[in-house]
């Protein structure tokens, strides 16, 4: 037996907490969590039961206000008016900066939630599950704030970058005429020429849009009235040399190298082009918008491809593939050799199916879509487009482009039989803008059939209703 003095020392038995003592553990860890928990769905509720209660009370109406505010305005502003707010830059840049604020400010209401639950009164393991909580609540409250906050950012960068600060154009006869050109400065090419020309005429009125498209080979293009090059070109724009130097799509290189008949801030070649398309339709242009076809392909793939029936086999590249006939689903390069592929096909089927292509974006770019995509789609426009459409014209653009959404496109091609690009008939051309102009008021009504991507173009009626021409679903 050893020693009273060197006796060994006795095993301690752990502590158990009592079942009172566990008690009172778990109800302040379920008030840590509540407390947490309250921040996120009503933030300022923390603080106004276990904390300063002037600050949560000021947070907890500031957070009713604006529930009440928000949702008053989503159910009494009509969607256009609502969507014609967020072009404004300075909106856009305030709500940017309101969105950060909010979000520095929630996650630290989340945070002082945290500290309100009194975290070192608590057992390890619960205090883990708090700071695991708390940071897990805080990524839950800023990551919609923060997205959203980068949506207005790259509004704000796409506004300002494409659309210049300038006064709007006036309408004329009620119609608002934008010019779409596809700039093709392609291989074997000298400078810019536009490989598509359309314009988009719409009723100020109603919204139904018209979309004229005028062949790239037309001859003898007339200009502006009362311009430099019209007064340069009284028949026609048309000289000595290759026919490929007189083609309508030719008056842009035309005009970049004689830039004292065109002077304008949009540049010698698009204004060029512009007064042309004036002069031989008869109507005014106001604004244009030039999309660089080799970028557009990016445009296409940040809306998520277009949906558009084809109706015979076409070539893409040089290895031998084929978009096959049937609805199909394309995505960026596939869109723009469904629109540009020249093998075995006219240039008049081309157009047929560059509208195809126009109006299939159109039927996809629904709030929905364009919002899943909407910075990608930013991004790719800036370095795609091209255009003077003043930032003032944003909002009645985008109403007039929402009541057209659900609208049939009506569409007139300015193709043979109906004139002969080498000698066009201007009359012609003005009685049918008339008539396709009667067809797209009536919003609805087929005045021809045709079928897209044909090459029997030649043969189809010259107005045509895009949707039963397309069939997009």
């Amino acid at each position: 037996m050893a020693p009273p003095g060197n006796r060994a020392p006795r095993s301690r038995a752990p502590l158990i907490p009592s079942v009172r003592e566990q008690r009172a553990e778990a109800a302040r860890f379920r008030r840590s969590l509540t407390l947490v928990g309250l921040s996120v769905l009503a933030p300022g509720t923390a603080q106004f039961i276990a904390g300063n209660r002037r600050l949560g009370r000021t947070v907890l109406w500031t957070w009713a206000g604006l529930v009440v505010v928000g949702g008053l305005v989503l159910w009494l502003v009509p969607p256009d008016e609502l969507a014609g707010l967020f072009v404004r830059p300075w909106l856009l840049t305030a709500i940017k900066l309101l969105l950060f604020a909010a979000t520095v400010g929630w996650i630290t209401l989340v945070i002082d939630a945290w500290r309100l639950g009194h975290p070192p009164g608590l057992i390890r393991k619960h205090r883990l599950v708090m700071v695991g909580t708390t940071l897990a609540l805080s990524a839950l409250v800023a990551t919609p704030l923060l997205l959203a906050a980068r949506y207005a950012s790259a509004a704000h960068e796409a506004v300002v970058a494409l659309f210049p600060s300038r006064e709007a154009a006036a309408a004329s006869d009620g119609r608002l005429n934008i010019l779409l050109l596809g700039a093709d400065a392609g291989e074997g090419r000298v400078g810019v020429r536009p490989d598509s020309i359309t314009l988009v005429s719409v009723d100020v009125r109603t919204g139904t849009p018209l979309l004229v498209s005028v062949p790239r080979n037309l001859e003898k293009a007339r200009f502006a009235e009362n311009s430099a090059a019209a007064a340069q070109f009284p028949d026609g724009f048309s000289g000595e040399g290759d026919r490929d130097e007189w083609l309508i799509n030719a008056t842009w290189t035309y005009g970049e190298d004689n830039p004292e008949l065109f002077p304008g801030e949009a540049g010698p070649g698009v204004t060029a082009v512009k007064q042309a398309v004036e002069g031989t339709l008869g109507l005014s242009v106001h604004y244009f918008v030039v999309i660089d076809l080799d970028g557009f392909s990016n445009l296409v793939d940040a809306l998520g491809g277009v949906t558009i029936r084809i109706t015979e086999p076409i070539p893409i590249g040089s290895d031998g593939d084929v978009l096959e006939p049937g609805l199909r689903r394309l995505d960026g390069h596939e869109t723009l050799w469904y629109a540009r592929s020249r093998t075995d096909s006219s240039d008049y089927a081309r157009m047929s199916r560059q509208r195809c292509v126009l109006g299939a974006i159109l039927h996809e770019a629904d709030p929905s879509t364009v919002l899943r995509n909407f910075t990608a789609l930013a991004e790719a426009s800036t370095s795609v487009i091209t255009t003077d459409i003043p930032q003032a014209e944003l909002p009645e653009l985008i109403d007039m482009a929402w009541r057209a959404k659900d609208m049939p496109i009506t569409s007139l091609q300015l193709v043979p039989p109906l004139i002969a690009p080498a000698d066009p008939d201007f009359a012609v051309i003005s009685e049918q803008l008339d008539i396709a102009m009667e067809a797209s008021l009536d919003a609805g009504t087929e005045v021809g059939r045709t079928e897209a991507g044909s090459t029997e173009a030649a043969d189809a009626p010259p107005v045509v209703d895009l949707s039963s021409v397309c069939s997009y679903e």
